[in-house]
């Protein structure tokens, strides 16, 4: 009995499993939503989309990668957005042309930062205040040779929701990664938000 139970149970676990899997049909307006603030580069073809949980809040984790590779690329275009409101919680581009270690100004960093969050979202763009402006790198594996993305990070902490939000500009003026209400845990210095746009905490 108790084997025919455990049977059962595991069925109707696979059986939910099928039923969420998600309509590429389904997510057109989601893509259409994303594209209308910002852009897929041209080179990065459609790999997948996944339903996740971040903070608590349902969202749609896209990611591209060049050339429709069906492997796993670490250089890749993934955005995030959230299912219900379909707002734009970040994106990433980890491409090989920021493997440099040219630099932007904190300047012009600046003002490409705010130019930038004034068109995703002027409400969230009035309400963040700048904490600092740095260089941030990312490292990355491409053809199994270890890469470092480079970008001058303009990091935001929004007082209302005490949370934070960046923007890392790329040598060229191009934008690598933005994310927003992103949470932390002082006390254990700690991110609490999950970090669906990094490949390194997913395969942790």
């Amino acid at each position: 009995m108790k084997i025919l139970l455990l049977i059962t149970i595991v069925f109707i676990m696979h059986t939910k499993l099928i039923s969420q899997q998600i309509s590429f049909n389904d997510m057109k307006p989601y893509i259409e939503v994303f594209q209308e603030k910002l852009s897929i580069p041209n080179d990065y073809h459609f790999h997948s989309v996944k339903k996740v949980m971040t903070d608590k809040v349902s969202a749609y984790l896209f990611r591209y990668q060049k050339n429709g590779e069906q492997l796993i690329s670490e250089e890749h275009f993934s955005f995030i957005i959230s299912e219900k409101e379909k707002q734009i919680l970040g994106f990433t581009h980890m491409d090989t042309k920021y493997a440099t270690q040219k630099m932007i100004s904190k300047e012009q960093t600046k003002a490409i930062a705010i130019e930038f969050l004034v068109k995703v979202d002027s409400t969230l763009a009035i309400n963040v205040r700048n904490l600092w402006i740095a260089q941030h790198d990312e490292k990355i594996v491409v053809n199994g040779k270890p890469l470092t993305i480079s970008g001058m990070k303009y990091k935001c902490h929004r007082e209302i929701k005490d949370d934070y939000a960046w923007v890392i500009v790329g040598f060229d003026g191009s934008i690598i990664t933005f994310e927003r209400n992103i949470k932390w845990n002082y006390r254990d210095k700690i991110r609490i938000t999950e970090k669906w746009l990094h490949d390194s905490w997913i395969s942790e």
